[in-house]
This record gives C-alpha cells, structure tokens and sequence, in this order.
C-alpha cells in the first residue's frame, strides 16, 4: 500500500463526507482513487461487500484494468480523502510503477481469497446439495480462463449482483 501512497503523492485530493457516492455501480470513469483517510463501503445491490479503511488502498482498478464500467458502488463511511488519478488509463501505460503496485495490490487480495476459498471447499468437501457443489463451483473458477463472463444462471439469468 505505500507504494500506491508514494504514487499518489502529489495527485490532486477530494475530500468527501459520510454517504457521499465516491463510484456508482455501472459507471465509466477512468479515474482511480487512492485512500488517504477515513474509510470506504463497497456495495452492490445495496448489500455491503467490504469496508476499506486502509491508507493506500486502491478505488476504481478494476473497472480500470478491465477497461469497463464500475462493478459496484463505492461509498464514504466516514469523512475521507482520497488522492484522485485521472486519466489513469493513460498513466498505468506510461508508469511501470503504478502497474507493478496494483499487480502486487490484486495479487495480495487474490492470495487471501485463494486461501478463504480453500477452507471453505475443505468444510463442506463431504455435504450433498447446493452445499456440495461449492466444490465444484470453485473448480470451475480456479480453470476460468479470466475472460468476462455473463453472470447468472438458468434460474436466475439477470441476477442484482
């Protein structure tokens, strides 16, 4: 996270309240956001997904990296400051650093969520029904080939997340 902090050094701020809408869900902006203070929501469809309140820590890489639209809304949870990176696509290709750092970024949290989805495939490795299929769900994610695919399901083809 310091790396993104050294980065941001010197990048214009934006202070915002508690409430304020930082990213809309479905957004195109081409802005990447580093915290400063205070703390952010994720949500999507309302439900929370994850608080970030660590310094450093990066807002808008993947609508960024992926080239597409915000995946979900990302909201003050208390007054903050962020470092604003416009015209960030345009930097990632002329800053090998700015690269690196959200690399090692996703890669960290890709890390913790390897290792959660494993204890969750060893606990329920034995149960039948929807519960059982975790394995296999997670088998398919693990041989994805990374490529954008259309969520939902037969049951459930426009699925809110």
């Amino acid at each position: 996270m310091q790396e993104l902090l050294d980065l941001a050094d010197g990048a214009p701020r934006r202070a915002v309240v508690a409430g304020e809408v930082v990213i809309r869900d479905g957004a195109r902006g081409g802005v990447l956001y580093v915290l400063l203070s205070g703390s952010v929501r994720v949500e999507k469809a309302g439900a929370l997904v994850a608080t970030v309140a660590e310094p450093g820590a990066c807002i808008g890489e993947m609508a960024l990296l992926l080239d597409g639209a915000a995946t979900a809304d990302v909201v003050a949870a208390e007054p903050s400051v962020l470092a604003v990176i416009d015209d960030a696509a345009t930097r990632l290709d002329t800053n090998p650093e700015l690269a690196l750092a959200l690399a090692r970024l996703l890669a960290a949290r890709l890390q913790l969520m390897m290792t959660y989805l494993a204890d969750l495939r060893a606990q329920y490795a034995d149960h039948e029904g929807g519960l059982g299929m975790v394995d296999t769900v997670l088998g398919a994610l693990a041989r994805s080939s990374g490529r954008r695919s259309t969520l939902g399901s037969v049951r459930d083809p426009d699925p809110e997340y």
